[in-house]
């Protein structure tokens, strides 16, 4: 695309992104730009939208608003922000690109998710999309995509205490490739009971089965050898899944089950 060929939007208030998604055809909203591909012919930049650049704490999770850039949320620090999400944001980059790259940008990479999608996915995190005539809260286990004339305005990411939180990615430091990937794994105990436990992977696949994680919630810690290769079968079953029939899952199944059987070390 001619650089001189593309028209650049501005937007000081969610109505004038409304207005210009109404008028505007073919217009394309944007973070800050930051990823590499090339950039569309009519954009609109949301990061002057001030509600969008907020961050509020409730009781129970944080709302950042999707133009929030990394750094301003790495700011926090990790005794506020979800361990697994700080590490996840701190692995994406330099800090001078965090200063600029936002958390919704990276919920909206496709088709290979941004690093921050696994965290978020494990966290039961909610992505808020709203139109002019409604607002939804989305669970990230069920987001696929912002749909037409709606805008992703913030994210709702739960502070619950874990007792283990691991996040760990595949591939390329600086940049998303095929073959990057990134997976989180949340699990907590109580009186040597698994109580809860939650996997997460993301890439150009995205996989969580809450069906999965039941079957070993409520096994007695550490487990047992067999438990943890029933488990590691079943979550490669369950992985197969997600491939469209033909398609060959092996090189990123291989890599899954791997963070898997490492997470499940911590727990035997």
């Amino acid at each position: 695309m001619d650089e001189d060929k593309i028209q650049v939007f501005s937007a000081e208030t969610l109505n004038d992104v409304f207005y210009h998604i109404k008028t505007v055809a073919g217009l394309k909203i944007t973070g800050s730009c930051t990823k590499t591909s090339p950039l569309p012919e009519k954009l609109l930049s949301t990061c002057s939208i001030k509600e969008l650049t907020e961050i509020t704490r409730k009781e129970n999770y944080i709302e950042t608003g999707a133009a929030v850039t990394l750094g301003k949320l790495t700011a926090l620090g990790n005794s506020k922000l979800p361990k697994v999400l700080y590490e996840a944001i701190t692995s994406i980059a330099t800090p001078h690109i965090r200063n600029i790259a936002t958390i919704g940008g990276n919920v909206c990479l496709f088709p290979v998710r941004g690093t921050l999608f696994a965290p978020l996915l494990a966290l039961d995190a909610g992505f808020v999309l709203q139109n002019e005539e409604e607002t939804l809260t989305v669970p990230a286990v069920k987001f696929l995509s912002v749909p037409n004339s709606h805008v992703l305005t913030k994210i709702r990411i739960p502070t619950e205490d874990w007792d283990i939180s691991e996040f760990h990615r595949a591939g390329a430091s600086h940049h998303l490739l095929e073959t990057s990937s990134s997976y989180a794994f949340l699990a907590n105990a109580e009186n040597d009971i698994l109580t809860k436990i939650r996997f997460a992977f993301s890439g150009l696949h995205t996989f969580r089965s809450i069906s999965l994680e039941n079957k070993i919630e409520g096994s007695r810690l550490p487990l047992e050898e067999k438990s943890v290769s029933d488990f590691i079968k079943d979550a490669g079953d369950e992985f197969d899944k997600i491939f469209e029939e033909g398609r060959d899952p092996s090189p990123v199944k291989k890599e899954f089950l791997r963070f898997v059987a490492y997470s499940l070390k911590k727990l035997s």
